[in-house]
């Protein structure tokens, strides 16, 4: 799968090049903020079938970029995670709102992303 993490912490974006290291098969693009993801998801060049969405970014956060992805028809087979330190009902209503099925809290762990790679793969080939 062709992956776009989006995350302004650079920590979190070096862990996820590490993890993904583990599993070749995965194509890895990273982004700093919503905006440098957005140009990346709108490149018309490029695709992804998973987007890992920090929320809390600056120049816009990761609920915008998702509400770019859903107002656009070409973005419609891309698939969202959020991935944030944010946890709280509001938050995740929003999301949720907006077509989100995968919401994994901030610090993850290898097994959760694994686990939502699975669920998306398996999504996909049904």
């Amino acid at each position: 799968m062709n992956i776009l993490i989006a995350d302004d912490e650079a920590r979190y974006r070096v862990m996820m090049g590490h993890l993904f290291e583990k599993w070749p098969e995965h194509q890895l693009t990273l982004a700093e903020d919503g905006n440098e993801a957005w140009t990346l998801l709108d490149d018309p060049k490029r695709w992804f079938d998973v987007v890992f969405l920090d929320l809390n970014m600056p120049k816009s956060g990761g609920l915008d970029v998702l509400r770019r992805l859903r107002e656009s028809p070409l973005h419609k087979s891309v698939e969202p995670v959020i991935c944030t330190a944010s946890n709280d009902r509001e938050t995740i209503k929003q999301a949720i709102a907006l077509g989100v099925r995968h919401y994994i809290v901030k610090p993850w762990t290898e097994a959760q992303i694994a686990d939502k790679l699975r669920q998306i793969a398996a999504k996909r080939a049904a």
